[in-house]
């Protein structure tokens, strides 16, 4: 063999163990782990567990499966069932072995994946519990089929699941999760919150980031969290505390929203709208129901197809913004705090009982039409010396403009 033959060679050999370390290094399979199947009731279970060191993040892809992950553990440790109703036990081995799991260390990474090898599955579905270390920096978890659920974790959390429902608490990191459908439930999180699902009820009990919620229908309750953005196809939404803006939409559905730090825009196609209280500014939209805004500390825009109003405001001379307040359908009546200037325009098309009353001075009412029949009724005029703008209109109803405690 020729020198250069000889080198060529001896290189190649170098080359081809070089790359063998480096795949080892890259991605290190669990060796230790143990596998048993027993008979449970009426189905068969293949319980396979195992364990190794911990990495920044923890990473699973599993075709078929729910998964739970647990920050409980000084290192990763998993529990994976398989179970199916086969009618004998090597009817479920064959079962079995259609979904593969392995576990492997890539980079400072844990992976954890398991893999459909055909599609003759019958009756078959698994369920994993991970435990790793709090403190993991990630964790990323994706299930074209099954139920997700993270608890115990400072780091990230990326959710996906095709269809199941999903439970999370006590996360620290940001929070990112979707589901084909499926309830959702959030506990604690201490960053951001984003939760979509293709149907199902929404509920999150304390986030101290931004959330944004979106279902394509279901009831959506959220307890206290920052800014908050909610969307639903069709269902009430209920927000008890929110330490910014927020935005609540609903295809058909009530709003009750509580104490509103920021500005609110709450738009529903049919329902009634409820807030407790808002700092900022406030836009109610509603195709059909009765509107009830309490200690609105600015302006609001309310527009309902039918329903009465009822505006509390309880705006400085220097905060309230013009208002516009109307209803095909129903009485309107405003609280004014006694100090508060503002200029008024009202109207009601069909009046009825005393049509427009206020419980201020320098409103100039007149009416049109008959003491025996339907008559419209108009009051302009300024409150308090006058100010921004509030304008009121009822197409059939009554206006009162009352005095604010």
């Amino acid at each position: 063999m020729k020198l250069g033959s000889q080198f060529e060679a001896a290189a190649g050999r170098r080359w081809s163990t070089a790359a063998l370390w480096l795949a080892m290094a890259v991605a290190i399979p669990l060796c230790a782990q143990t596998s048993r199947v027993f008979r449970d009731g009426n189905s068969w279970v293949e319980e396979t567990t195992g364990s190794l060191p911990a990495g920044r993040e923890f990473r699973a892809f599993t075709d078929l499966g729910s998964f739970q992950v647990q920050g409980s553990a000084a290192q990763v440790s998993y529990v994976v069932r398989k179970r199916c109703s086969a009618d004998s036990e090597e009817a479920a081995r064959r079962q079995f072995q259609q979904l593969r799991f392995s576990v492997s260390k890539v980079g400072d990474a844990v992976v954890l994946e398991g893999r459909l090898a055909g599609r003759n599955v019958n009756r078959l579905t698994a369920d994993v519990a991970v435990q790793i270390p709090r403190l993991t920096q990630a964790v990323k978890v994706e299930t074209r089929a099954g139920s997700l659920a993270f608890n115990a974790i400072s780091g990230s959390v990326i959710g996906v699941t095709g269809a199941g429902g999903v439970k999370l608490d006590d996360v620290s990191g940001s929070v990112r999760i979707t589901s084909g459908g499926g309830i959702m439930e959030a506990g604690s999180v201490g960053s951001d919150l984003y939760l979509q699902s293709g149907g199902g009820n929404v509920s999150v009990e304390r986030v101290n980031g931004q959330v944004m919620v979106k279902t394509g229908g279901g009831r959506v309750r959220i307890g206290t969290s920052g800014g908050t953005s909610v969307e639903t196809g069709a269902g009430n939404i209920d927000v008890n505390k929110c330490n910014g803006d927020l935005r609540a939409n609903s295809g058909g559905g009530n709003l009750n929203l509580g104490d509103v730090i920021g500005s609110v825009l709450a738009e529903t196609n049919a329902g009634s709208v409820r807030l407790a209280s808002a700092q900022g500014s406030v836009r109610v939209i509603t195709g059909g129901g009765t509107v009830e805004l309490l200690k609105v500390g600015q302006g609001a825009q309310v527009e309902t197809g039918a329903g009465a109003i009822t505006v509390q405001f309880v705006a400085g001379p220097n905060h309230f913004q013009d208002s516009y307040l109307h209803t095909a359908a129903g009485n309107v009546v405003v609280y004014v705090p006694g100090n508060l200037g503002m200029s008024v325009h009202a109207s009601t098309e069909l009046a009825n009982g005393k049509g427009i009353t206020s419980a201020f001075p320098g409103l100039a009412i007149t009416s049109e039409g008959g003491n025996f029949g339907p008559k419209s009724m108009f009051a302009e005029g300024r409150l308090n010396g006058g100010g921004p703008i509030l304008r009121v209109r009822t197409t059939i109803g009554q206006i009162d403009i009352r005095r604010g405690q």
